[in-house]
């Protein structure tokens, strides 16, 4: 097996680990409140880092107080992105949802012109216009069914494009449990407050298997997600991240009977398309002989 084809597979194993989280999250969700699935949840995964960042020695790697801060700013975007990306996945229409986010190359792409003064190029311009244009289209906000969780999708989005701006700051020495764990305990946290104002609900074995289930998904999911970046070329690579829409549609369809409308489906494949040219785009401006070529 050749390097990039392992690293496309465990790319969309790393897509299928996440989009099976969210599915199990959804399927907790009909009996349990979100701030009690993220809490439990929250237990579980980040006991696991703890455990594994102490046998490492992560906690005695000496940190700079610009890193400390940034650290905990993305662990704050963590939480926002889970709670609203989670309460989208739950009132929307599973795939939709997952398509939506994975605008994520576009936004970072164009706010680190921004942010970072990076060129981003006619090219690449158009490509994440014609992507929004997809957005637009699934959530197609001129319809008698526009679904306001659509706007719950887009501040993960949002939230989740100012966690990666931050990722980019930290310092190379920041070793990538850190934030991890980081990002994990402040999830936990943030369902903490939440559930201050949330009943708890009794469990049944369903939901409690479902919470495990998702636990065992998202651990796995950043595990392989790694794994993936580490393993042949990230052009070859990274594109392979568009599996995820393909997962939705089959989870979407097989667990909750769900089926894109013409419009939506529209959508979908306009931002996996255009999805993947930018990521070859950006790869290709990236290579060192085409960084004036831009």
């Amino acid at each position: 097996m050749s390097e990039n084809f392992r690293g496309a597979t465990l790319m969309m194993v790393c897509m299928g680990a996440f989009v099976l989280n969210d599915a199990f999250v959804r399927l907790a969700g009909n009996t349990l409140p979100l701030a009690q699935i993220l809490f439990l949840r929250g237990i579980l995964t980040t006991t696991l880092l703890l455990i594994f960042a102490l046998y490492i020695g992560v906690f005695k790697l000496r940190v700079s107080r610009s890193d400390k801060w940034k650290i905990f700013f993305r662990s704050v975007t963590e939480g926002v992105t889970a709670y609203f990306f989670l309460t989208a996945v739950m009132h929307m229409p599973f795939a939709n949802v997952t398509a939506i986010l994975q605008i994520l190359p576009m936004t970072v792409t164009l706010s680190s012109a921004f942010v970072f003064k990076e060129k981003v190029g006619i090219l690449r311009l158009g490509l994440i216009i014609i992507g929004f244009l997809g957005v637009i289209l699934i959530i197609n906000p001129s319809s008698d069914g526009f679904n306001w969780y659509s706007v719950y999708a887009l501040i993960a989005v949002a939230s989740i494009t100012l966690r990666d701006l931050l990722t980019r700051k930290l310092s190379d020495e920041v070793p990538a449990l850190l934030p991890t764990f980081s990002a994990s305990l402040g999830v936990l946290v943030f369902s903490f407050v939440l559930m201050l104002n949330t009943p708890i609900q009794p469990m049944d074995m369903d939901s409690s298997l479902f919470i495990l289930a998702a636990a065992f998904f998202i651990i796995f999911g950043y595990y392989t997600a790694v794994s993936a970046m580490r393993v042949g070329e990230v052009s070859f690579v990274s594109p392979f991240r568009y599996s995820a829409i393909l997962f939705a549609l089959l989870i979407g369809f097989v667990f909750f009977q769900e089926q894109p409308d013409a419009y939506a489906f529209l959508g979908i494949i306009i931002i996996m398309t255009s999805g993947i040219l930018l990521m070859i785009r950006n790869n290709s401006v990236n290579s060192p002989k085409n960084k004036l070529s831009s």
